[in-house]
């Protein structure tokens, strides 16, 4: 009982979600600073700016939808966080089943769609944009990101199990890429381009409610990330979850400092006319058995 509790609040549950999810933005923003010959924020900022807007109040317009304002932060929060129970991360596992990766695929797709409905529940006309887009883009990432969890949870029996796929390449770029879209990292950050829609869907957000869908992005951080060091890259102890890890951020870093953003309408043709097909060649190979 007090192992399974300190899995669920300290590692690899909320607490390690918590620090170690924002601890990933921090490195980003760092590294991908130096990258481009800046200094950048200090590490410890998305701690910071989470704090900081705790401490503020929550803002609401006459035309927002207050209880769903409230509402879409808690669900996109707690659908991202039950997936960490479902992934065996540095060998300490939670729950195990045949069949946990779509629930797996379930969690994060109601994340997302709750941080497209929150931006409609503001009834500002950025945050509807926003919105359509972040619609637009999960239509679109979503269907190479579940075929790569598909090709390798076949090998597995649908469960969430150490286990090195790189001889997928196709899986692993569907996932990679699916992965930027789910976090709107460059070259996909598309619902929240600043230069056009402000913050897109959280246009109108501040306060605890901004906070809770920070908290809720630095949390998707450390899963995704955790999923593809496990899944993908077969972590199966401390060491090796902690270099699979390091080595996916640095990848991920490496895709913001070199792309810039897309259309909307270009994400979604490389999603479904590029990756989507690649995806689906592993997908074949794997039910063949020709690997």
């Amino acid at each position: 009982m007090f192992e399974m509790l300190f899995q669920a609040l300290v590692f690899p549950g909320f607490l390690a979600a918590f620090v170690i999810g924002f601890l990933y933005l921090g490195i980003m923003r760092k590294v991908a600073a130096h990258m481009q010959h800046r200094i950048g924020p200090p590490i410890w900022q998305p701690f910071l700016d989470f704090f900081k807007l705790l401490s503020k109040e929550n803002i609401q317009t006459k035309d927002s939808v207050g209880f769903l304002l409230t509402l879409c932060p808690i669900i996109s929060f707690a659908s991202v966080l039950t997936v960490i129970i479902f992934v065996p991360v540095a060998g300490f596992g939670m729950v195990s089943f045949q069949g946990s990766v779509f629930v797996v695929i379930y969690f994060l797709v109601m994340s997302s769609a709750f941080l497209a409905l929150a931006g409609f529940a503001t009834g500002n006309p950025f945050g509807s944009v926003g919105s359509i887009r972040e619609i637009t883009q999960l239509v679109s990432y979503e269907f190479p990101f579940v075929v790569s969890l598909i090709t390798i949870g076949y090998l597995t029996g649908f469960e969430i199990i150490p286990y090195f796929s790189l001889h997928f390449p196709f899986a692993f770029l569907a996932f990679l890429t699916g992965v930027l879209g789910k976090l709107s990292l460059p070259p996909f950050h598309i619902p929240e381009a600043e230069q056009e829609i402000v913050a897109g869907p959280l246009t109108e957000y501040s306060g605890p409610r901004l906070a809770m869908f920070e908290l809720a992005r630095a949390i998707g951080f450390w899963v995704l990330i955790s999923i593809g060091a496990v899944f993908f890259l077969g972590a199966g102890n401390i060491v090796m979850f902690a270099v699979n890890s390091l080595a996916l951020l640095f990848v991920l870093i490496i895709f913001r400092v070199v792309f810039a953003r897309l259309r909307i309408s270009n994400a979604f043709r490389l999603y479904w006319f590029i990756i989507g097909p690649l995806a689906v060649i592993d997908l074949v190979r794997a039910l063949v058995g020709f690997y």
